[in-house]
């Protein structure tokens, strides 16, 4: 009796905290007839670069805004961002935004233009400059993974003032905050398989010509398009120990055919739209095998590896 064992190698709290937020004229001393605030943003584009969803890390990034007094006169202001033009989040065009905080780190205020511009609050301190005076305030910018559908890049136009205690402008920047998401994909297996010493251990049974019976599929999750590549250790043979006994077998991924003579590869079928969420796919694995007579009995086997690639 022939018989085969196949070893298959495969291969967020969002921090958006909510402070209680209404419309206030802080208390203190007006800013002076001449006041002028400049404004350098470092850099003047924040995005968060890099983010893979599949990562545990939550997309974030910090930067900092020098503001100095070059007027004669003492100045106070707090900070306040406003949107270019609503909606409110990260975009590329089509699909959801992706919802976003932005947060004063410095001075521990939550400044998100949730409504259009940051909420001023009673308990907002005020930034005091005296002439020729600069400080620097510590931003963060924090990306709701939640909301993360698909690769690319989401941006927002805004605008950063400092305004004083009677809504007056003395200075402001334009910004683009943004998020670069990674194209990424994982891989894994489900159906008839155990798991020894780290792969996945397949079991085809008595080995007969024709379609073995096991139920196996490859769980995939990807941020779109991806590619399957596959190699077999044996050329896509089922061989016998380390002797020169051999059963040929051929593998299909999805339906369709894999070249195990070298590397074979299986690109995904297109995903429609964006928005949908992150793609979460099942894909079935099948093996023929080929011709079983005249071989010694025994256990036959091979090695195969099988990996994802996000496109």
């Amino acid at each position: 009796m022939l018989r085969s064992s196949l070893l298959l190698v495969t291969g967020l709290l969002m921090a958006n905290p909510t402070l209680a937020q209404g419309l206030a004229t802080p208390a203190g001393r007006e800013s002076g007839p001449d006041c002028r605030v400049r404004l350098v943003a470092s850099p003047t584009g924040w995005i968060i670069q890099g983010y893979d969803p599949f990562d545990s890390d939550i997309p974030e990034g910090t930067f900092s805004v020098a503001f100095t007094n070059e007027g004669a006169n003492d100045c106070r202001f707090v900070p306040v961002f406003q949107l270019d033009q609503p909606p409110f989040g990260l975009s590329d065009g089509p699909g959801k935004p992706i919802r976003y905080a932005l947060l004063n780190i410095t001075d521990s205020q939550d400044v998100t233009p949730r409504a259009g511009r940051s909420q001023r609050t009673l308990s907002q301190a005020e930034v005091v400059l005296a002439p020729r005076e600069t400080r620097t305030l510590i931003f963060k910018l924090v990306a709701a993974p939640e909301d993360v559908t698909s690769a690319g890049t989401f941006t927002e136009n805004v605008t950063i003032e400092a305004q004083d205690s009677n809504f007056r402008i003395l200075g402001g920047t334009r910004l683009v905050l943004g998020v670069n998401v990674l194209p990424s994909a994982r891989i894994g297996l489900s159906g008839a398989f155990t798991m020894n010493n780290g792969r996945a251990l397949v079991d085809l049974g008595e080995l007969r010509p024709g379609l073995a019976p096991i139920p196996l599929n490859l769980r995939i999750s990807s941020t779109g398009k991806y590619e399957i590549t596959v190699t077999s250790a044996n050329a896509g043979r089922l061989r016998l120990g380390a002797s020169e006994w051999y059963v040929p077998y051929a593998l299909a991924i999805g339906g369709s055919s894999v070249n195990l003579s070298g590397i074979g590869t299986v690109s995904s079928t297109a995903k429609s739209g964006r928005g949908g969420g992150i793609r979460q796919d099942s894909v079935p694995i099948e093996f023929t095998i080929g011709d079983t007579s005249g071989r010694r009995a025994g256990t036959y086997s091979d090695v195969i590896s099988v990996a994802v690639t996000a496109r």
